[in-house]
């Protein structure tokens, strides 16, 4: 039989050999892992440098550490010494550089893992290129960087300016003999009363000219708004009113037949801050649309609440409520739903509307079921803040 010595030593030799094993298979992985790493950083470096598009990685003060030659290029440069090392802002206009601090701070303040936004940049010669940027966070080494691929949309960019100012100046035109001839309409209303001896045919056809005229008077109002909104020229006249001066109103833009019954709930008088025609705009839109959405139901609701500080202004109606799939694309520009009976407009009221209320410090939703109505739902502040 063996000695206990030679037990001992033995083990000892077991041990020792498991040991070499655990190192040998260690090494083994840290090596796999550094090959793995090499070949997933060379298929990296090869997409990076034959991207078409330009890109780029930033570190947290928006240093450019890496960027390929179509970025390169793309600002009229010919090296990419001509941009490693300095920052992205030294290529913005001064008047643009604040959309680069916007993304400084979503990516690495807010930690927001994806940001995208348009912005422009000069290049080399010192014209200006339209950019689409959309930035990732990642992480190498222990740091956080960002990833960044920037699509040239000068064209598009340029065709969308072309459009607005089409739509601005096409819109203006109209909007003088539109309101021309619904002064002379309005004007023969009230000379042709249900007594004046005219046919009745006759009376019917400048009722309906009226109607006619007044949407045409929305639709080239949603074309200005929608148009000084995209160039930033949306100006807000605010100061203190009274709710009820616009349910006053209201009666004046809409066309409540005798289908529909318009009932107010709530405190009419309570005080507002803000711009009266700009929240005039806003409600006469959501009651029109529900007339126009819900034309079997007889009762449309305006409701007022006061909840910390805000007014909640509410527009009811019992009609055919909205499909789930659609309420959170209603407030998108040029948005409709595809629905016989919700095809009419430009899909422009909507969208408005939310910027409306956003540049007033509230809140504009929709609550709906599917076969029972909607609730359109807006808040202001009740003071100045």
């Amino acid at each position: 039989m063996e000695s206990a010595q030679t037990l001992v030593t033995r083990i000892a030799a077991l041990e020792q050999e498991n040991i070499e094993l655990r190192a040998a298979a260690a090494n083994a992985e840290r090596e796999a892992k550094a090959a793995a790493y090499q070949e997933s950083r060379t298929i990296f470096e090869t997409i990076f440098e034959s991207s078409r598009l330009g890109n780029k990685i930033i570190n947290s003060d928006l240093t450019i550490i890496e960027a390929n030659m179509a970025m390169i290029t793309l600002l009229g440069y010919a090296a990419k010494s001509d941009l490693i090392g300095k920052k992205i802002t030294d290529y913005a206009p001064e008047n643009r550089r604040e959309d680069w601090v916007v993304l400084q701070e979503k990516l690495w303040q807010n930690r927001t893992p994806y940001f995208s936004l348009e912005t422009c940049l000069t290049k080399a010669d010192g014209t200006i290129v339209w950019c689409h940027v959309t930035s990732i966070l990642f992480s190498d080494h222990g740091e956080t960087l960002g990833y960044t691929i920037i699509e040239d949309v000068t064209e598009q960019h340029n065709l969308r300016v072309q459009k607005e100012q089409f739509i601005s100046v096409a819109s203006h035109e109209l909007k003088t003999p539109i309101t021309s001839v619904k002064a002379i309409s309005q004007l023969l209303s009230r000379q042709l009363t249900v007594g004046t001896p005219v046919s009745e045919v006759l009376f019917k056809l400048l009722q309906d000219s009226d109607r006619q005229v007044t949407k045409l008077v929305r639709l080239v109002d949603d074309l200005l708004s929608t148009t000084k909104l995209e160039q930033g020229q949306l100006s807000l006249n605010k100061s203190v009113f009274v709710l009820s001066d616009i349910t006053d109103a209201i009666f004046n833009h809409l066309q409540i037949d005798d289908k529909h019954r318009l009932v107010f709930r709530g405190e009419q008088n309570i005080s507002l801050f803000g711009d009266v025609h700009k929240i005039e705009q806003v409600l006469v839109n959501l009651v029109n649309n529900a007339v126009k959405y819900a034309p079997l139901s007889q009762e449309i609701v305006i409701q007022v609440e006061q909840v910390k500080g805000f007014a909640k202004i509410s527009v009811i109606d019992g009609g055919p409520g909205i499909p789930l799939e659609s309420v959170p694309k209603l407030f998108d520009r040029y948005y409709r739903l595809e629905q016989n009976r919700y095809t009419a407009g430009l899909g422009l009221g909507l969208y408005i509307s939310a910027e409306i209320i956003a540049r007033h410090g509230g809140d504009i939703s929709v609550e709906s079921i599917p076969g029972r109505g909607s609730n359109f739902w807006f808040t202001l502040p009740v003071r100045d803040a």
